[in-house]
């Protein structure tokens, strides 16, 4: 027992030794979500005979000493918060807090020397907001459709990023553009196309989907009444162009044979009334 303890505290020494040296330079991005858990996982090349101990630290600081199948938390704020699934090679940390992101690093030691070290990163987010689409309709052309979607979340959230997938038919999706904000012009043909925007962190990911098909039918019956509309126009308009033209035309005419239908009379009179006279 007494070399036990000896023992124990040379590790102790070394691992505040190892702490004071600072941080590996390879740190291990791990995202995590409020509210939800989150694995620090040693590499599967690292693992050791269970009599291993290992020191788990917070920010250089000792978090907790796992050795014998016992975790020893040492930090109050992580007391019913921490567990040690794999026999001590995951640190699962529950009830993920915002404060809870930093540098974790991982020391086991045998008996007499250290085997590994390694570190995490880890970022806690919070859990992306469900998204919505807005749809803005372009003048309606006989062509196709012209719509602009807008793909947004209700909170201000700096840290999410937008991505538009899109499918016919129900196909298979496809990448289609990146952003918040896609604009679209689809020929009759493809006017039952799907879009799928998906806003997502690092650690977490929400979609919505909308189909033009509910949207451009709209637009296409408006195009086919504005040519209905202008057919009808033309064929009201079109009439009453030629009654103007034709009016004028028509006295014209009618001047013009009056006219000569005059000229033609009045010679014959004059004869009739010469021989007459004569």
């Amino acid at each position: 027992m007494p070399g036990r303890v000896i023992g124990t505290l040379t590790i102790l020494l070394a691992a505040k030794l190892v702490i004071s040296e600072g941080r590996p330079a390879v740190l291990l991005p791990v995202p995590g979500i409020i509210g939800q858990s989150v694995n620090l996982t040693l590499p599967v090349d690292q693992t050791g005979p269970e009599e291993e101990e290992i020191f788990w630290t917070l920010q250089n600081i000792i978090l907790a000493h796992f050795t014998y199948n016992h975790l020893k938390i040492r930090n109050e704020k992580f007391n019913h918060r921490l567990e040690t699934p794999d026999n001590g090679r995951t640190l699962r940390i529950t009830n993920l807090r915002k404060e809870d992101g930093g540098i974790y690093s991982a020391t086991i030691y045998s008996a007499d020397r250290m085997k590994y070290n390694t570190s995490y990163n880890l970022t806690v987010y919070e859990p992306v907001p469900s998204p919505a689409i807005q749809t803005e309709c372009r003048k309606p052309t006989i062509d196709g459709c012209n719509v602009t979607l807008h793909c947004s979340v209700p909170s201000n959230t700096s840290d999410v990023s937008y991505t538009w997938k899109c499918r016919q038919n129900n196909t298979e999706y496809q990448l289609c553009n990146t952003g918040s904000i896609i604009q679209i012009s689809l020929p009759p043909d493809h006017q039952d196309m799907e879009f799928l925007c998906i806003v997502q962190n690092p650690a977490d990911q929400k979609n919505v989907s909308i189909n033009l098909h509910n949207i451009c039918p709209k637009l296409v019956t408006s195009n086919k009444e504005d040519l209905l509309h202008r057919r009808l126009l033309l064929l009201i308009i079109k009439p009453a162009q030629c009654v103007l033209f034709l009016v004028p035309l028509i006295i014209y005419l009618t001047i013009m044979i009056n006219g000569r239908k005059g000229s033609q009379v009045s010679p014959e009179k004059t004869e009739s009334h010469e021989e007459t006279a004569c």
